[in-house]
């Protein structure tokens, strides 16, 4: 029996009394690719345990009878472990299971409970993960929903009434009030802003980290709200960062998950004045589109142009700058993406007839995409991976979401959950079990 076959089972819910049987019974007694379940008695379970452990824990093969009827046709006595299905094989079906399956086989062992919740095998199943997409909404009491799609299930309006009718969702609230924003996300973890805490959430498990209040004495109180955040995972260090940027010339701060403390850290030069666009995550460092004003430059500072890229790097703590010598002077940006494996800009002009995405490569930045004359202006992007055209996911300023094929120029919009509710943004998401085992339990309603 192949692998794919032997997956096949965990869809049909008889992937533990099959895998019992020895090789040559099963390949003897089983010819099709989907062959029926077979019929065992009430003690598999048991059986399947000893079994699992034997794999996972002591990485022995053990003998045994097993205490199944002799009269059920169920798997005959346990023999050797070459018997049975190898010890590769179990590990790709287990790290291919959903978050919400894993956690149901941490109670069978205390080893498998282990390997499950180990760092590498969390890491090694965010890395298989399919990537999906997590939707936002808004409905008329102003709560805020989530929606969870694979990339081809989409609900695109090809038809004014379908609606998400036919499409596999996952539904729920965030775990907090309305009035709080997304800092940032990265492997599946949303990081949360409220008016006076931040939290680390997973939507996968229902598990939430609430992160304590950065102490700032240097700042006076009432200044202490004039800072950027940003979130990302640190592959260095295997750890999730928070980073709080001051407005003014002291006063950053990183947060680490596993020291569960925040440090100073030097603040970036020069300053800036305020912030045009969220933090977003590329290849460990932190960036943020921010601008100056001439009467806030400083003297050494004067050639610097008006908007600039803010750069983090997550391992070594150090801030750098990218230049905006590409696009128009008189543009707006509205974020940042990734297009092409490469960081790409966001932008739009003054007349707001034409949206540029540029890319930087080589220290240089150049037009990847001109999305059309008169559509409103691009506030996101994300590219598609389940396609070879390139497709964009959009959220245009006032307009909803659009997927925009760039062979054809051809937009088709994305469909509202309900007339009671709104799409408002979206974000790249991966199903982990990061934030297993720390922080609580996050309670979350279905609101829609």
């Amino acid at each position: 029996m192949s692998s794919t076959d032997s997956i096949n089972y965990i869809s049909t819910g008889y992937v533990f009394p099959v895998l019992l049987i020895p090789k040559q019974k099963r390949l003897s007694t089983y010819q099709t690719k989907t062959p029926p379940p077979p019929q065992v008695s009430r003690n598999w379970k048991r059986e399947y345990k000893r079994w699992i452990v034997s794999v996972i824990g002591t990485q022995g093969g053990a003998k045994g009878e097993t205490s199944m009827s002799k009269h059920s046709s169920a798997p005959p006595p346990l023999a050797t472990m070459s018997d049975y299905v190898c010890e590769e094989l179990i590990l790709e079906i287990i790290k291919r299971l959903p978050p919400k399956s894993l956690l149901r086989f941490r109670s069978l062992s205390k080893s498998l409970c282990s390997y499950i919740s180990s760092p590498d095998f969390i890491n090694m199943h965010t890395f298989q993960s399919p990537q999906k997409i997590l939707f936002a909404h808004v409905n008329n009491s102003d709560n805020i929903v989530y929606t969870l799609h694979g990339e081809d299930e989409l609900p695109l309006c090809l038809c004014p009434e379908r609606g998400y009718i036919g499409i596999t969702t996952t539904t729920a609230s965030f775990p907090c009030k309305p009035s709080f924003r997304i800092v940032g996300s990265c492997n599946g973890t949303f990081c949360l802003r409220t008016e006076k805490h931040l939290i680390l959430w997973n939507p996968s498990i229902r598990r939430k980290l609430n992160v304590p209040e950065c102490e700032c004495p240097e700042i006076p109180v009432s200044e202490r709200s004039f800072a950027m955040f940003g979130f990302g995972f640190d592959p260095i260090s295997d750890d999730y960062k928070i980073v709080r940027v001051s407005y003014a010339k002291v006063g950053s701060y990183v947060y680490a998950v596993k020291t569960g403390t925040w440090c100073e850290i030097s603040s970036p030069k020069p300053r800036f004045s305020f912030v045009a666009s969220e933090a977003f995550l590329f290849n460990g460092v932190l960036h943020w589109v921010v601008c100056v004003h001439d009467y806030d430059k400083e003297s050494q500072y004067n050639n610097l142009p008006d908007d600039y890229i803010l750069t983090f790097d997550l391992s070594t703590h150090v801030f750098g700058i990218i230049p905006l010598h590409g696009p128009p002077r008189h543009s707006f940006s509205t974020g940042l993406t990734t297009i092409q494996d490469s960081l790409a800009l966001i932008s739009y002009g003054t007349d707001i007839d034409d949206t540029w995405i540029w890319v930087w490569r080589d220290a240089s930045w150049s037009v990847v995409f001109k999305l059309g004359t008169c559509q409103l202006p691009i506030e996101g992007a994300l590219q598609l991976q389940s396609t070879n055209n390139g497709d964009l996911l959009l959220i245009t300023l006032g307009a909803g979401l659009h997927v925009y094929k760039p062979t054809t120029q051809v937009r088709s919009r994305v469909v509202n959950f309900d007339a009671a509710s709104h799409l408002v943004y979206f974000w790249p998401f991966v199903e982990t079990l990061h934030l297993l085992d720390i922080g609580e339990f996050a309670c979350e309603t279905h609101l829609l």
